[in-house]
């Protein structure tokens, strides 16, 4: 049985990195217009005023999309009141990484197919749905959430690693 400490000296310990990350990243031009655009206000989390995790310098690469699993897989060990107190990070963070993806794609003249259009259509419902949800409903969704992430983040990698052979 978790106690709460260990709970709380988890969330710590990710928010230190995640600072340390966060800090260590600078966004570029397009990321931060891209952040600060009409169309994606309902995934800018404004009460942070973080313009986003740009100086990715090309490719998003392997690292990013492993960090952002490693992530989704802490939040899963959070209790649900943790879970929603680490949500506007990783709605930041998940939107940022959907911009680069699709920055990546156009920069390569890659068309987006009907089914990656779905499931990110899918992700970006949840990013708008997730700030209304309660801590106990957010905790119940996120497997399904962290489903759609993976599924999109291999689906990058396999065109990617098309587009490179």
């Amino acid at each position: 049985m978790k106690t709460a400490w260990t709970q709380s000296a988890r969330a710590i310990v990710f928010f230190c990195v995640a600072g340390a990350t966060l800090a260590a990243c600078q966004p570029d031009g397009d990321q931060a217009a891209m952040a600060d655009s009409p169309a994606m206000a309902p995934m800018t989390d404004s009460a942070s005023g973080m313009a986003g995790i740009g100086g990715m310098g090309g490719m998003m690469g392997a690292g990013m999309m492993d960090s952002m699993q490693t992530r989704m897989k802490m939040m899963d060990t959070l209790s649900a009141d943790g879970m929603k107190a680490m949500l506007p990070m990783h709605r930041q963070m998940a939107a940022n990484m959907l911009s680069q993806m699709n920055s990546e794609m156009q920069s390569m003249n890659m068309a987006a197919d009907a089914r990656w259009k779905a499931i990110a259509d899918s992700i970006r419902q949840d990013l708008s749905f997730m700030p209304d949800m309660g801590a106990t409903e957010l905790k119940t969704m996120m497997p399904a959430h962290r489903g759609r992430m993976t599924r999109l983040m291999q689906m990058h990698r396999d065109m990617m690693g098309k587009m490179k052979s």
